[in-house]
């Protein structure tokens, strides 16, 4: 059983020569990219992982490429952030008597990013005001105090959107996933095991029973940082 990867810029193949992706559950994730190009590279970047057993490999990085920098005359590395990361700039909001879906609608139009809002009963009513002077990151991070989300977490899922509402409501909390401890090769100091790649695991996950705080691929291998508590 051999793993696949396939990386591609713009929607065109690009060869990998190697690879390290970090995914975390209240940042965006980073990823740099080896490849073979002769010219510098820019725009969209998706990373699809699978095994020769599988019919069809899945998404697990989507972001954009914030650099191209040149190896040597084959190759170049490219320095990549989720498409969350495009919340970093400042993006002041300020809403009267909105729902939450008006208020992800105003990120949505400054970014492109899509969002799924949780079918919780916060996604119905309105609150009095909404308002963010900062980041849109930041005004991200507090919309489950305005919106009184229990459990609340926004992130980039595997297929390009961005979940926002309560765990509880997300397509993680129907899909816990058991490894055994026996294929768990090493632990480091920060409490990261590692383990073979598995491409649907990524932060958010509950793995053995704890939530995936963070995750770098590398290899033929993964780093997964987890936790008993969702919080920060």
């Amino acid at each position: 059983m051999k793993l696949r990867k396939r990386l591609t810029v713009n929607g065109r193949n690009i060869p990998l020569v190697d690879e390290d992706v970090r995914l975390e559950l209240h940042a965006p994730g980073r990823g740099m990219f080896r490849v073979q190009s002769t010219a510098a590279l820019t725009g969209f970047v998706r990373l699809y992982l699978g095994y020769s057993n599988q019919d069809a490999d899945q998404l697990f990085f989507t972001g954009y490429a914030e650099k191209s920098v040149t190896v040597d005359a084959q190759t170049q590395r490219l320095m990549c952030r989720e498409l969350t990361a495009l919340l970093d700039a400042h993006m002041p909001v300020f809403l009267r008597h909105p729902t939450l879906a008006e208020v992800l609608a105003v990120y949505a139009e400054r970014t492109g990013l899509s969002f799924i809002l949780g079918q919780g009963a916060y996604a119905s009513h309105d609150v009095a005001s909404f308002c963010a002077l900062g980041s849109g990151h930041q005004g991200m991070d507090s919309i489950g105090a305005v919106f009184g989300i229990a459990r609340y977490v926004w992130l980039q899922q595997g297929d390009d959107k961005v979940f926002v509402g309560s765990w509880d409501d997300s397509r993680w909390a129907t899909r816990p996933v058991t490894v055994e401890e026996r294929w768990f090769s090493a632990c480091n100091a920060d409490g990261g095991k590692t383990l073979p790649v598995l491409p649907a695991l990524r932060p958010g996950v509950l793995l053995n029973g704890e939530y995936v705080r963070a995750l770098q691929l590398q290899g033929e291998n993964m780093v997964v940082t987890c936790a008993k508590q969702l919080e920060k």
